[in-house]
């Protein structure tokens, strides 16, 4: 069983984290950055990310993710609760 992070990653059942498209596994030394749903900053992120994406060039395909990310991170802030990033201090959050 593997567990999807976006359209474009995985975790695979080894626990490494996988680029779907090609089964290429992302160096364990590489830094990744994860943003979530629930953080309220998320989606001006995402959309801020996407207008650099555009003035770099990027192709469609890129472009096609962040929308469908974009859409989904929208979605899911519209029926769940969100919060500022860091407000818990890493202690368990309910809303």
């Amino acid at each position: 069983m593997t567990r999807r992070i976006d359209r474009k990653f995985h975790v695979d059942t080894n626990l490494q984290i996988v680029k779907t498209s090609s089964g290429e596994t992302v160096p364990e030394n590489e830094p990744l950055f994860l943003l979530r749903g629930r953080d309220y900053l998320a989606v001006a992120l995402l959309s801020h990310y996407r207008q650099l994406s555009i003035l770099d060039g990027c192709n469609d395909y890129h472009l096609q993710g962040l929308d469908a990310v974009i859409e989904e991170f929208s979605r899911f802030a519209e029926t769940n609760p969100t919060k500022q990033p860091g407000i818990t201090r890493g202690q368990p959050w309910k809303p």
